[in-house]
């Protein structure tokens, strides 16, 4: 009767540990892995000094964030667990991240600044930070997500003379400018180019209204920008001619005493 009881409990016993060790198992194999694989190609780091210590923040790291966080911690090394804890509870959108873009998105990823990006801004500033490695990183970052999304929409010389044309200033020059971004997105290299050609005039207030009411027809060509009068001006010119009228009585003078100067060297003594 005991040896039943005991056959009995024993039975019970393993049917209730069972799926536990089948749970330690999922994570202690693929953990080991990145481990060994992190230690052998990154040394030691943040994530522990030796394979075993790496080991177990892979452990902790796959039970809390599923196993596909292995890949993305594998080939990203120890910048992987710090993007994980920096991202909290958006974690599974860097796993995703990882996923979709492979090692590329390694570009993001790594680093604290680019990663914060993502974090705010999602998907399409994760695309944009790629795209244009170097441009978008302050663009994003100061004008959010329509320039992500205006960023993936264009080449690299278009995104290049975007970052010069936020540089001087154009794209926070009225409440407003800030609608060219959506207009790139919208139109792409083209609109880039428009703006670009016309950038001076875009940052009328009323010209800009003008273009924004009706982006395409002026990109196609259909319609030309009206620039204000004054705005075509050349003050340069102008502040020079009144200058040369204040000051010519000065000149003439000069002009005729050294005339006057150089006749009288010229008698005979």
């Amino acid at each position: 009767m005991k040896f039943r009881q005991m056959l009995a409990l024993a039975l019970i016993g393993g049917c209730l540990l069972a799926p536990l060790n089948g749970v330690a198992g999922l994570f202690t194999t693929p953990a080991r892995e990145v481990g060994d694989a992190i230690f052998s190609k990154f040394g030691k780091g943040a994530a522990g000094s030796s394979a075993d210590e790496i080991t177990s923040a892979a452990t902790n790291a796959i039970a809390r964030h599923g196993k596909d966080a292995a890949p993305l911690l594998r080939n990203s090394g120890h910048s992987g667990f710090q993007a994980l804890e920096m991202a909290g509870d958006k974690a599974p959108d860097v796993i995703k991240l990882y996923a979709k873009r492979g090692d590329e998105s390694l570009w993001v990823i790594s680093q604290p600044k680019r990663l914060a990006i993502f974090i705010k801004h999602g998907d399409s500033a994760a695309d944009a930070l790629i795209k244009h490695p170097g441009l978008a990183d302050n663009l994003v970052e100061r004008f959010g997500g329509d320039a992500a999304t205006a960023l993936t929409a264009i080449s690299k010389p278009s995104a290049q003379r975007l970052a010069m044309v936020a540089e001087e200033g154009l794209l926070n020059a009225s409440a407003r400018n800030p609608e060219l971004l959506p207009v790139i997105r919208l139109y792409g290299d083209s609109a880039m180019e428009f703006i670009w050609k016309n950038k001076g005039a875009l940052a009328v207030a009323s010209v800009l209204g003008t273009f924004l009411a009706d982006p395409n027809a002026y990109i196609s060509g259909v319609k030309e920008l009206a620039v204000p009068v004054l705005s075509s001006i050349n003050w340069t010119l102008i502040v020079a001619g009144i200058l040369t009228v204040l000051f010519l009585p000065f000149i003439a003078r000069v002009v005729v005493k050294t005339r006057k100067a150089s006749a009288n060297k010229a008698l005979p003594s």
